[in-house]
């Protein structure tokens, strides 16, 4: 049993959740078996402990005391559980939307024609719908239901009404439209990290070129979602990655869920690495802008918690560009937000990225000596700024031997991204060549520099560089 889709469903069951069940389960409306309410208690009070409690036989003598184990009866009851609690799973998620719910009745009480129901259904659909802030997908499909109500309630009424088609198709239209370009925007995102993975894009070409000519941008969602497409497909035209900033640093952000707000800033926040990357510094502020506001307002944050690379990607950008006061407020001010286990760990290693660049290097090494993870790439990043402090020390007999360790470490991590492995591998057999390099000699800086301009991949190009002048 500890495997079954039963097992899993009742270990993922809030107390709230364990509660309600429990009279869910105690309805004859719901249940009508002792034995499957006897099941559903011995499980929830044995949480903790399913991976000895969840034992089939030992379930089956704590339910059923006085008879020897019947398998395929212990079967029967677990299948009914399961089915109890599905379907109050199914009936308090769609309950708890309160305009799908209006509009369930709406449907109802229009097919039993019951005139005076329907309306006050239909009037509190429509509130709620307007109400509630969201203007996404959401608000558009339920639009439209409510809409395509109306338009069979009055067809029942008389042949000969005005009817509301207009509107129907607009809202079938105008989610369409935003459903095409979100999915559109995560196809995009999905390609560049995983280029294997060809969609067929179908009506997008179309989609872009409608939004533009028949002016729908005047809807923010559907804006925000058309300049973010534009943006990351023509990256050189900046003016549509500035549209799409105003637009989400705007009102916008609040038509949206916090998952499609989320995704919206990592697009925002792709973009921004891109133009670093090529050199084009000012996108680092626009992205500490978006990094801390995103984390301030839970845009980035899935269960109250920020991940590891997120938190070291905002210090990152701030020390590209001098800002270490500000990454270091934003350690202490978001550091809460990471998880317990590793919080000592991803704190201490961001606090010695920040030494190292002011140029403290006793305390970035003393940070490093405190830092303990598992992650290849922390530890890539942790070893690479050993190294470089190593050499500012001059203590070059522990320099090379670190080179050694982290060349062997690399040899044996097969799981690194093997363009990444690459960039460090180059970087290592140039910090060797650094050592022999006089830098006195004109001649061996300007061999060295050329070296350096033309390998790639490599990593810590920029201080490679900096050795020399």
């Amino acid at each position: 049993m500890q495997k079954s889709v039963l097992a899993e469903i009742i270990l993922s069951l809030d107390k709230k959740e364990i509660r309600d069940l429990h009279k869910w389960l105690q309805s004859p409306a719901h249940n009508l078996r002792q034995d499957v309410i006897d099941l559903f208690d011995y499980l929830t009070k044995y949480q903790d402990n399913f991976e000895i409690a969840y034992e089939k036989e030992r379930a089956w003598t704590a339910v059923f005391p006085d008879k020897p184990f019947d398998d395929a009866y212990m079967r029967q009851v677990m299948y009914f559980l399961l089915k109890s609690i599905e379907e109050y799973l199914v009936f308090a998620d769609f309950t708890s939307d309160r305009v799908q719910y209006q509009i369930a009745l709406t449907r109802i009480y229009r097919k039993k024609k019951l005139d005076k129901a329907y309306k006050q259904a239909y009037r509190l659909g429509s509130d709620s719908l307007e109400k509630q802030p969201l203007r996404n997908t959401y608000y558009y499909l339920n639009k439209f239901f409510l809409e395509h109500e109306t338009y069979e309630y009055k067809l029942g009424v008389t042949q000969n009404a005005p009817v509301n088609l207009q509107e129907v198709a607009d809202a079938l239209e105008q989610y369409f439209i935003m459903e095409k370009l979100m999915i559109s925007n995560a196809m995009l995102a999905h390609h560049k990290v995983y280029q294997k993975a060809n969609y067929d894009t179908g009506l997008l070409d179309e989609v872009i070129k409608y939004v533009g000519d028949r002016q729908l941008l005047d809807e923010s969602a559907i804006a925000s979602y058309y300049y973010a497409y534009l943006a990351s497909i023509y990256p050189a035209k900046t003016e549509y990655f500035d549209h799409f900033e105003k637009l989400i640093h705007g009102k916008s952000a609040e038509s949206f869920t916090i998952p499609e707000t989320r995704n919206l800033y990592l697009t925002a926040l792709n973009y921004c690495t891109a133009k670093v990357n090529q050199g084009a510094l000012e996108y680092c502020k626009m992205a500490l802008k978006f990094y801390r506001t995103g984390v301030e307002k839970g845009f980035l944050l899935e269960n109250n918690k920020i991940t590891r690379y997120t938190f070291g990607n905002a210090v990152a950008f701030a020390i590209r560009i001098g800002e270490f006061e500000w990454s270091e407020q934003f350690i202490e001010r978001f550091k809460h937000h990471l998880d317990d286990k590793e919080r000592n760990s991803i704190v201490n290693f961001n606090l010695s990225r920040v030494y190292f660049e002011k140029g403290d290097y006793d305390k970035a090494q003393d940070m490093l000596t405190r830092f303990e993870y598992d992650d290849m790439l922390f530890n890539i990043i942790a070893k690479t700024i050993l190294l470089k402090i190593y050499h500012e020390h001059e203590e070059y007999d522990a320099f090379e031997s670190l080179l050694e360790s982290m060349r062997t470490y690399l040899q044996r991590k097969e799981a690194l991204d093997p363009a990444r492995k690459q960039a460090y591998k180059n970087m290592i057999s140039l910090m060797k060549k650094l050592l022999n390099v006089n830098i006195f000699s004109k001649t061996q800086r300007e061999k060295f520099r050329e070296l350096v301009e033309k390998t790639n991949p490599l990593a810590e190009r920029e201080w490679l560089l900096k050795q020399i002048e």
